[in-house]
């Protein structure tokens, strides 16, 4: 059986300035078992890649981590890279970046004590709680209706809003993916998934100057377009969460008003028609207005056929569109 190789670029594929992490053997089909690099299974990263300062090596891990590149080598980079880290403020960033890679709390402990940065130190007691089993869903015990941690939590939310708040985009984004990350990682009971969108919500709807009165005509700058995907995918998982936590469906439409009047302007948008569809099937569960229900569900299904008709071969749609009982033949 062939030994597959596995690499990590510093760059997109194909750019002249990419650095790669891989082992020595250039054979990616290699079954030769005195080869050093293949024989062990082990990740050998090149020596060049390994020579990078601290700050660089962590920047690497961090975009082979974006980019959903191999798990080993995406934490022996991260390893090296905090070997490496001598200054409290990349101590602690990598400390951060580990534990939330590999879900470690041990790891988000030390984050805690070496940083500065109040953001860091929120994300790292929000992981704490996270990992705790107590906060999952047992499918064979009643849903919890409560936080195991629920102080940490709290602190650790606080920190993430205060340290976020007057920083840069991109900044809150990131953090805005660390949450979002927390909540795909693990099945969290609802309270909890509802506190950790519900701060994404909040630090996102800051940063993009969204209110209440946020007019679905009004543009979003082209920069900001990846933040507010990041909201409406957090809208969608609160609204979900709010609706198992009983939140009333007129205080779950008022909280989720700016990410509706953003999304109803993308129309041309998959992922924006998909987001919008489940938030308004929410509302048509919710709400109290049989008009306002009815009308939501309306909305509902005229999203799901735009995203339907922008990529007709995604399957999620198709079947909500079956499960709805809707003719897509038309």
């Amino acid at each position: 059986m062939s030994h597959s190789k596995r690499t990590a670029s510093g760059a997109t594929k194909g750019s002249s300035t990419s650095k790669r992490a891989r082992t020595t053997c250039t054979d990616p089909d290699c079954t030769d078992g005195s080869c050093p690099d293949c024989a062990d299974g082990a990740i050998h990263l090149d020596p060049t890649v390994l020579s990078l300062p601290a700050s660089e090596l962590l920047d690497l891990a961090e975009h082979e981590d974006r980019t959903h590149s191999d798990r080993s080598i995406v934490t022996s980079l991260y390893e090296h890279a905090l070997s490496k880290c001598t200054t409290p403020e990349l101590r602690s960033r990598a400390l951060l970046r580990l534990a939330e890679y590999v879900g470690y709390a041990d790891y988000a402990s030390q984050a805690i004590t070496e940083a500065n940065s109040d953001v860091i130190k929120g994300r790292a007691r929000v992981l704490r709680v996270c990992l705790d089993p107590n906060n999952w869903v047992d499918p064979d015990a009643e849903s919890s209706e409560k936080v195991e941690g629920l102080d940490e939590l709290d602190k650790g939310l606080k920190e993430i809003e205060s340290g976020l708040s007057g920083t840069e985009k991109d900044v809150v984004l990131d953090s805005v993916v660390a949450l979002m990350g927390r909540v795909e990682a693990h099945e969290l009971c609802a309270p909890l998934c509802n506190r950790l969108t519900d701060t994404a919500l909040t630090v996102s709807y800051a940063v993009l100057g969204w209110t209440d009165h946020t007019d679905p005509a009004d543009p979003v700058d082209e920069k900001d377009t990846e933040l507010a995907q990041a909201a409406s995918a957090a809208a969608v998982r609160w609204s979900q969460s709010a609706t198992e936590c009983s939140v009333p469906g007129t205080q779950i439409e008022s909280r989720l008003l700016p990410v509706l009047a953003y999304l109803a302007n993308q129309t041309t948008n998959f992922e924006a028609c998909k987001l919008r569809a489940q938030i308004m099937l929410v509302l048509s569960g919710v709400l109290d207005d049989d008009d306002a229900a009815l009308r939501a569900f309306d909305l509902a299904v005229e999203s799901l056929l735009l995203a339907h008709k922008i990529t007709p071969e995604d399957m999620d749609v198709v079947r909500q569109l079956a499960d709805l009982d809707i003719d897509t033949s038309v």
